[in-house]
């Protein structure tokens, strides 16, 4: 598992107006696989998008497959989960995110665009 900087996880929590936090509270129910230009849920299996369904509160964990960079940004206006881009490029880096606010959080890879995309929802 790869720790994401410190600084880095500042910045995502400043940003996130208290939508969501990096890491802490909860414990992951949901993973997404990243791989090979696609978003995975590993809940249900579905890709670009992957959409997922959590409670609030509950987290989210995305894990890299495969190596190459991807990334995982925001495209929702309001509630936006990421302000900044999380890139990662190691084939086993992951990335956690506690939702604590219901409300649908769109993504996708600011490397791939529209070909990687994904959907949480939170109730």
């Amino acid at each position: 598992m790869r720790h994401i900087p410190l600084m880095l996880a500042a910045t995502l929590l400043a940003g996130c107006g208290g939508v969501t936090s990096p890491g802490g509270g909860g414990h992951p129910v949901g993973d997404v696989l990243v791989g090979n230009i696609f978003f995975r849920s590993a809940h249900n299996g579905t890709t670009n998008p992957a959409v997922d369904t959590i409670a609030a509160g509950d987290s989210i964990t995305w894990a890299w497959n495969a190596a190459g960079s991807h990334s995982i940004q925001s495209t929702g206006a309001v509630p936006e989960v990421f302000r900044n881009s999380v890139v990662m490029s190691g084939a086993s880096d992951s990335y956690t995110i506690t939702f604590r606010n219901p409300g649908t959080y769109t993504y996708q890879c600011a490397v791939h665009g529209a070909a990687m995309t994904g959907r949480i929802v939170v109730q």
